[in-house]
């Protein structure tokens, strides 16, 4: 079960307020002693600080359930939509439609995007790092500043994609300038000799 860090700091907050309250300590003005307080008071003090500041940040990384991380949407549609900067993390997207769609930013790190079609799609700065991008269909697409994983050696259809300043690893560029469907603006883009 995951708890929301608001959810945490209610579950907390009764013992802060005991902490810091002038009934508690004999001395109204001890509460701005730290020293005064009981050591399981002060650890309580800091678990609270801890996740009504520093949790949030960790959850939004992480996905923290957040969008579509970790979910099946194989086969459904969601082309001519905006996602821009959603979280597709470890998403399985078999034969999923995102013909047309904002994708600008996303994140679709290790995600399982098989026979998925991302024709007219903007994917400029999204992250498509350690896929798996059998059969998957990037024609017309602008992929412009986007991270890729050597699978994008093993999409269907690179026609006319534009790659400019695209990340690709190393030994993966030369194999990609060699493809059939690499022609015109996908090959200028890619900077192929």
């Amino acid at each position: 079960m995951k708890l929301s860090p608001s959810l945490c700091f209610a579950i907390i907050l009764p013992s802060l307020t005991q902490a810091f309250s002038p009934k508690h300590h004999a001395d109204k003005s001890s509460w701005k002693n730290v020293s005064t307080i009981p050591p399981t008071e002060t650890l309580t003090f800091w678990s609270a600080a801890f996740w009504s500041v520093l949790a949030p940040a960790a959850f939004a990384v992480s996905g923290g359930g957040l969008d579509f991380a970790g979910t099946d949407i194989s086969g459904q549609d969601f082309s001519k939509g905006n996602y821009k900067g959603k979280d597709f993390t470890q998403v399985i997207a078999k034969g999923t439609n995102f013909a047309g769609s904002n994708l600008q930013g996303c994140r679709f790190y290790k995600a399982y995007l098989v026979n998925t079609n991302f024709d007219d799609a903007d994917l400029r700065g999204a992250s498509l790092e350690d896929t798996s991008m059998d059969g998957a269909s990037l024609r017309n697409t602008m992929a412009a500043g986007a991270y890729f994983s050597a699978s994008i050696l093993d999409a269907k259809d690179l026609t006319n994609a534009d790659f400019t300043d695209a990340q690709f690893p190393l030994k993966t560029l030369p194999q990609l300038c060699m493809r059939d469907d690499v022609t015109d603006i996908t090959r200028e883009s890619l900077m192929c000799p």
